[in-house]
């Protein structure tokens, strides 16, 4: 069509949204699912908190929805069991709670552009360093 002319599309800047590889999102997605299984197989601290720190860092990428919100509140009960007891365990609820949050956490990652993600690990990873964690 000789006289038609596209529309223009929207300019974005340079660097400014780094759209996820699917390998990528495959891969965090996984280690992710392994993080949660990990949890829930063997409960511990550090389970705890490397999980903690992944769904940290999807918040502070700009991630929300109501798997995030589920994972976190299930988390925080957890916690809170933690400072009662002193130790860190689910309940079969929990557990089903954080691996029913899974698959909508796996949808977020594909939404989330990898330049904004890498930079929310390195706050993240900052932060927790900050307080030995």
């Amino acid at each position: 069509m000789a006289g038609t002319k596209r529309p223009r599309k929207a300019y974005k800047p340079r660097g400014a949204f780094v759209p996820m590889m699917r390998c990528t999102r495959n891969d965090l997605a996984l280690e992710l699912r392994l993080a949660i299984e990990l949890l829930i197989a063997e409960p511990s601290p550090d389970a705890y908190n490397q999980l903690s720190k992944m769904l940290l860092a999807m918040g502070n990428s700009g991630a929300h929805g109501e798997s995030l919100a589920r994972a976190n509140d299930t988390m925080l009960a957890i916690c809170d069991r933690f400072d009662r007891v002193g130790k860190v365990g689910l309940s079969a609820d929990e557990a089903a709670s954080l691996r029913s949050a899974a698959g909508g956490l796996d949808e977020m990652l594909s939404h989330i552009p990898i330049n904004v993600f890498s930079a929310a690990v390195a706050v993240v990873s900052a932060q927790c360093q900050e307080l030995g964690v």
